[in-house]
């Protein structure tokens, strides 16, 4: 198509050459004037025009022979200047936004309620009680504070707690177990509450680690880099590992902050209820991880972690790795110290050792039957929705159908209640065989060994005790979970014909494995 295009040209501004006229030896010698023959491409849709007063010299390029060398100087140099102040002015960004980063998290550290915050907590507090009255509307916060240490009767552990929260446990980080709503994490608050916050940071674990990743990152005021606008230096996605990686981040930025100045005190990381966590690869996998930082921390004595747990599982994933470790068990409160804390608010209250013998010394139930208006009848209807939970929870068929499900459902019950008649047994027992001297809030404790040998499965401790229906402390000591599912299996098992419900089911399940083989 070029060639036929060129042809067109040359006819355009050539005279026609006629053979006949031409002499043999002229043949060759036609001068073709003022031809300017350009090659362009087929495509294009405008000709290119003829520039009759343009001239090329002889080996070189008609455009580039009018370019400066000044101006290519004068543009390389711009762009080189332009690209330097990018370069600079990002690096000098990376580097404040880490300063940034890093004076961020010392601040939550750093960060105490004032006397105004403090009083508007303790108000709360005393008005979940009723005990919040006209005269202490406009009082002092010593005056609230002395109100408060009367409706909170001080704990043996709390001595404990607060040193650890002050910083003065320095060296090893703390694992504390207990039983749920025993008072592990009211104890921490207290201790934060008596230092202003200052130093600490509470957070609580959550069975989504993407959950638990947004609610270290608020503790620590660390953002996890989203909010870092350098996109043209920021090669890997900040996110792309996923929220063990970003745990991993700010882990390490907490080790940084920690290591940058010197302090008197190491800093306090609080994680309660760590047995939320999925009890998998993925959540054990993040209980090692932060319990290596805890080990580093530990040696250095920079910062101190404290767990609390209600099951006893991650005791044991914990203890395997632990050297610097202690662990603390956070019990029910005892007879007398129940008492006391009904009477501190309720002075006026009756009928307080009923009250006590059925819910027993949990904190947790000692606060809502210490709201209600009637107390016994509020301790009795807790009993009664722990016994329908029980019973639901538990349930026994001596009819069961031959259906797989049915009868592993069966066995289960079986075995669990066949441990529940047993605790009922010991506590009678110690009842009988104590005399005046019997503690009625004292709950009966079997080995763990022997319960599986009493249940004749050893995997359904683990069940139970993530149930709240048992719990096993540090020693694999099996106690019932409160005084409350202990009173409701009292009135379970010594109902009149329970013994022979328990061996319905027992020949049941029997019968169905015997047709099966």
């Amino acid at each position: 198509m070029q060639r036929i295009y060129w042809l067109t040209r040359v006819r355009q501004q050539c005279p026609v050459i006629s053979a006949r006229g031409l002499i043999p030896s002229r043949i060759g010698r036609v001068k073709i004037r003022n031809l300017d023959v350009r090659f362009h491409s087929t495509h294009s849709r405008q000709m290119p025009q003829a520039d009759n007063n343009s001239s090329s010299p002889p080996g070189g390029s008609g455009t580039w022979s009018k370019v400066d060398p000044s101006l290519v100087v004068d543009i390389a140099l711009k762009t080189l200047i332009g690209l330097g102040v990018i370069f600079i002015g990002g690096n000098l960004y990376v580097f404040w936004y880490k300063h940034s980063v890093l004076s961020k998290i010392e601040a939550a550290f750093n960060k105490t309620w004032d006397d105004a915050a403090l009083v508007q907590l303790i108000k709360q507090e005393l008005s979940r009680f009723d005990l919040l009255t006209p005269d202490l509307e406009h009082a002092s916060l010593q005056s609230l504070a002395a109100k408060l240490s009367e409706v909170h009767p001080r704990r043996q552990e709390q001595d404990f707690v607060d040193s650890i929260v002050k910083g003065e446990m320095a060296g090893s980080y703390f694992l504390l177990v207990g039983p749920k709503g025993a008072g592990k994490s009211g104890m921490v608050f207290d201790a934060m509450l008596n230092i202003r916050n200052k130093g600490a940071v509470f957070l609580e674990a959550h069975p989504d680690l993407e959950v638990f990743r947004l609610r270290l990152g608020n503790a620590l005021n660390y953002e996890f880099s989203e909010d870092m606008q350098a996109g043209l230096f920021q090669r890997p996605d900040p996110r792309s590992g996923g929220p063990a990686m970003d745990i991993e981040r700010a882990l390490d930025k907490l080790y940084e902050v920690a290591m940058r100045n010197g302090r008197r005190r190491p800093l306090v990381l609080v994680i309660t209820k760590i047995q939320n966590f999925q009890n998998d690869d993925q959540g054990r996998n993040l209980l090692l991880q932060i319990q290596q930082y805890a080990e580093r921390w530990a040696i250095r004595g920079i910062v101190t972690v404290v767990f609390t747990t209600d099951d006893v599982w991650p005791y044991t994933l914990l203890r395997k790795a632990a050297t610097l470790m202690e662990v603390r068990s956070v019990q029910d409160l005892d007879w007398e110290m129940s008492k006391r804390t009904l009477l501190c608010r309720r002075p006026d209250a009756e009928n307080v050792n009923s009250v006590v013998h059925v819910v027993g010394g949990r904190q947790s139930y000692l606060n809502k039957v210490s709201r209600a208006e009637e107390m016994l009848q509020a301790a009795e209807d807790l009993l009664r929705s722990e016994k329908a939970w029980l019973e639901n929870c538990l349930g026994l068929i001596p009819d069961c159908d031959n259906d797989g499900e049915v009868v592993v459902q069966q066995k289960w019950s079986l075995h669990c209640w066949t441990l529940l008649r047993e605790f009922v047994r010991l506590y009678r027992v110690n009842q009988r065989e104590s005399g005046d001297s019997w503690d009625p809030l004292k709950l009966p404790v079997i080995p763990a060994w022997r319960c599986q040998q009493i249940m004749t499965r050893p995997d359904y401790l683990d069940e139970l005790d993530r149930l709240d229906v048992v719990y096993i402390d540090m020693n694999s000591n099996v106690q019932p979970d409160s005084m409350l599912v202990l009173r409701a299996a009292l009135d379970i098992v010594e109902k009149e014909g329970f013994d022979e419900l328990l061996e319905d089911v027992r020949c049941r399940i029997k019968e169905i494995e015997n047709l099966r083989r």
